[in-house]
C-alpha cells in the first residue's frame, strides 16, 4: 500500500484540519483578549508557540487513530506524543523567558535615553541595487524630519555617514560611538511602481526593537517618504516618552517628485566628489560637480519655486575652489556661488542653508583678497557681510554646525577670541561629526590657549589627539601647551612628541619640523636652561626659502619673550613687522615679561 494510499484510510488530513481549524479558533480569541490588554502579550506568545508544535501532535494521533473504530494507543505513539509535549513545553517555556526579558529591558530603558536618537542610513534591498541615491534621499528627509522635533535630539547626517563608515558592527556598538541610547535602521526595495520601505526602532544598548514597520508608498510620491516615516517613529516615540512630540511644519518641502529625485542624485554626486577629493583624483572630482550640477539644473526647471535646488548649486559652485588657478578665478566662483545663493534667497528669504552658502562663499572672498585690496572701505563691506549672513543663519536655525563653524573661524580672523570659541564650542556641541571636526577642535584648542586656558587648551588639544591622531597638529599642540602659565614643562616628553610629530609631517616638514624645535625651545627655557634654549631656537632658524612670510621670526620673538629674553624678542619682532606692516603683534599672554618695555610699546602701538 503506498504511503498516500495509507495516509488517506488512517484521515490524517481530517484530524490535521480540524486541529488547525480549531486551534485557530482559539488564537483569535486570545489575540482578542490580549489586544484589549486583559492578559499580556506574552500569552499569545506561548499559545501560538503551543499551536504550532502542536501540529506534530496532530499527526501523530492522526497515524496512529485515524483507522475506523476503537484503537489503543502503542507505546510508540506515547513515547512520541510525550516527545512533543516536551518539546512544546521547552519552546514555550524559552518564549515566555525571551518575552519577559524583553519587557524587563524595556521597563529599564530610561526615556531621556530614548530622546538621543541616531538614523542609519537605509539600505538598498533592491535586486539591481539601483535604489542607494533614493534611500540617502530618504534617510537625510527623516534625519531633518525627526531633526525638526524640539523633544528629541537627533544625531546629523554627519554622524550617520560615520557610522556607515564603521561596516557591519552591532547596534549597541553604533550606539555607544555615536552616543544615542535610541538607533533607526532599515531597507528600501521597489515592487513595480510601489516603494517598500522597512523601519526599526532600536533600543541602543540591546538592540531590542521597540517598533517594527513596513510601509509602501506610490514611486510618484517618493518626496514625502522621509517626513512620513519620520511621523511614525515619532508616534512611537510619544508612546514611550509621553508627552507631546510634534513634527513641526515641514520648511521648503519639494513640490514634486521629479525634483526631489533629481536633487537626491545631486546629492549623491556631491558625496562622490568629496571622496574623490579625499582620494586625490581630480578628474573624478570634476565628473562628480558637473553630474551633480546637471541634475540640480534640472530640479531647478521641474520645480523653480523651490529653492534647494539653487542652495545646492551655489554648494557645488563653491567646491570648484580647489581648482581655481589664480586669485581672479576663486573670486569668480565665489561670486557665483554667492549670486546662486541669492537666487535661493530671492524665493525663500529665511532659508537658512542661503543665508550660509552666501555667508560662506562672501568670507572666503574676504579671507582670500584681505591682504592685496586696496580697497579698504569694500574689504570691511564683504566682511560685514559675510559676518551678518552667518549670523542671520544661525538665527533662523541655532543648531546650524557648519554655520557656527565658519563663524568661529571669521570672529578668529579680527581676534574676538571670545566670540570665535563659543561659536567653535557650539558647533561641536551640535555635531560632533562635522565634516571639519578637525578644524573645530583646532580652532578651540587655539582660541582657549590665546585665551590662556591652559586646562580647556589641554582637554581639546587631548579630545583632537584621540579622535584625529594622524593630524600633527594635535601631537604639535601637546607640546605647545607646555608653554602656557600654570603648565610644568617637561623637556624629556616635549622631545618624545617632536619625533612622533615629525613622523606625521607630510606638507613643508622642514617648517613644520622647525616650528615644533622652537616651541622646544621655550619650554626648555622654562625650564631655567637658558643656554641651552638660545641654541635650540637659533639652530631652529629657516631662511625665506622655506619661510616666505618670516612667520618664525614671530613664534621665536613670542617663545623668547616667554623666557624673558627681552632684547631678541623685541629685535626679532622689528624685524617681522618691517617684512610684514599689515600684521598686529603685541596680543596676548606671551608678552607679559616685555610689557611695558618702550620699544615694544611702540611696535604694538605703531598703528
Amino acid at each position: 500500500m503506498s504511503l498516500w494510499s495509507e495516509i488517506r484510510q488512517r484521515r490524517i488530513t481530517q484530524v490535521v484540519f480540524a486541529y488547525l481549524a480549531g486551534g485557530w479558533m482559539v488564537l483569535v480569541v486570545v489575540d482578542q483578549v490580549v489586544d484589549r490588554e486583559v492578559l499580556p502579550p506574552v500569552v499569545y506568545q506561548a499559545a501560538l508557540t503551543l499551536y504550532l508544535i502542536g501540529i506534530l501532535g496532530a499527526l501523530i494521533i492522526g497515524w496512529y487513530h485515524g483507522e475506523l473504530g476503537r484503537q489503543k494507543a502503542p507505546m510508540q505513539e506515547l513515547v512520541l506524543l510525550a516527545v512533543v509535549g516536551v518539546i512544546g513545553i521547552g519552546a514555550t517555556g524559552v518564549v515566555v523567558r525571551n518575552a519577559l526579558t524583553e519587557a524587563s529591558l524595556e521597563d529599564s530603558i530610561d526615556p531621556d535615553d530614548l530622546r538621543r536618537i541616531a538614523v542609519l542610513y537605509l539600505e538598498d534591498v533592491s535586486r539591481d541595487g539601483s535604489l542607494q541615491a533614493l534611500a540617502d534621499g530618504v534617510t537625510e528627509g527623516l534625519i531633518a524630519s525627526l531633526a525638526s522635533v524640539r523633544e528629541l535630539d537627533v544625531r546629523s547626517r554627519n554622524a550617520s555617514r560615520e557610522a556607515r563608515s564603521l561596516g557591519n558592527v552591532d547596534v549597541d556598538s553604533i550606539a555607544q560611538f555615536l552616543e544615542v541610547g535610541a538607533v533607526v535602521d532599515g531597507s528600501i526595495d521597489q515592487t513595480g511602481e510601489e516603494l517598500r520601505v522597512s523601519i526599526r526602532l532600536l533600543e541602543g544598548q540591546s538592540g531590542l526593537p521597540l517598533f517594527r514597520e513596513t510601509f509602501e508608498w506610490p514611486a510618484e510620491d517618493v518626496a514625502t517618504v522621509g517626513t512620513e516615516l519620520a511621523t511614525e517613529v515619532a508616534a512611537e516615540l510619544r508612546s514611550r516618552l509621553g508627552g507631546e512630540i510634534r513634527l513641526r511644519e515641514a520648511e521648503a518641502e519639494a513640490p514634486n517628485s521629479a525634483a526631489w529625485l533629481q536633487v537626491a542624485r545631486a546629492e549623491a554626486f556631491i558625496k562622490d566628489a568629496a571622496a574623490a577629493f579625499q582620494a586625490g583624483d581630480p578628474e573624478a572630482y570634476v565628473t562628480a560637480l558637473q553630474a551633480a550640477d546637471e541634475e540640480l539644473q534640472a530640479a531647478q526647471e521641474s520645480a523653480p519655486d523651490w529653492a534647494q535646488p539653487l542652495i545646492l548649486r551655489s554648494l557645488v559652485a563653491y567646491e570648484w575652489h580647489p581648482l581655481a588657478g589664480s586669485l581672479e578665478e576663486l573670486v569668480q566662483m565665489m561670486d557665483g556661488a554667492a549670486d546662486l545663493a541669492d537666487q535661493a534667497l530671492a524665493v525663500d528669504p529665511n532659508s537658512a542653508d542661503a543665508l550660509e552658502r552666501r555667508g560662506t562663499a562672501t568670507y572666503r572672498k574676504w579671507f582670500t583678497v584681505r591682504d592685496v585690496q586696496p580697497d579698504a572701505d569694500g574689504l570691511e563691506a564683504l566682511f560685514e557681510s559675510a559676518r551678518s549672513d552667518l549670523e542671520r543663519s544661525e538665527t533662523v536655525d541655532p543648531d546650524r554646525a557648519s554655520s557656527l563653524s565658519t563663524l568661529s573661524h571669521l570672529y578668529y580672523q579680527v581676534d574676538d577670541l571670545n566670540s570665535a570659541a563659543i561659536a567653535a564650542q557650539r558647533a561641536y556641541q551640535q555635531d560632533a561629526f562635522l565634516a571639519l571636526a578637525n578644524e573645530v577642535l583646532w580652532r578651540l584648542f587655539t582660541t582657549t590657549y590665546d585665551l590662556g586656558e591652559s586646562g580647556r587648551a589641554q582637554n581639546w588639544c587631548d579630545e583632537g589627539f584621540e579622535r584625529f591622531p594622524d593630524d600633527f597638529r594635535f601631537t604639535q599642540c601637546q607640546i605647545l601647551v607646555m608653554t602656557m602659565p600654570g603648565v610644568a614643562p617637561d623637556v624629556s616628553r616635549a622631545w618624545q612628541l617632536h619625533a612622533d610629530y615629525v613622523a606625521i609631517l607630510a606638507d613643508r616638514p622642514e617648517f613644520f619640523d622647525a616650528q615644533a624645535r622652537m616651541m622646544i625651545g621655550g619650554i626648555i627655557g622654562l625650564s631655567g636652561l637658558n643656554d641651552s634654549a638660545n641654541v635650540v631656537l637659533t639652530g631652529a632658524r629657516l631662511g625665506e626659502d622655506l619661510d616666505p612670510p618670516r612667520e618664525l621670526l614671530a613664534l621665536e620673538g613670542g617663545m623668547r619673550a616667554l623666557i624673558g629674553d627681552v632684547e631678541e624678542s623685541i629685535d626679532l619682532l622689528q624685524r617681522y613687522v618691517l617684512l610684514n606692516p599689515t600684521e598686529e603683534v603685541g596680543e596676548g599672554w606671551w608678552w607679559r615679561n616685555i610689557a611695558g618695555d618702550p620699544d615694544f610699546e611702540r611696535l604694538r602701538g605703531r598703528r
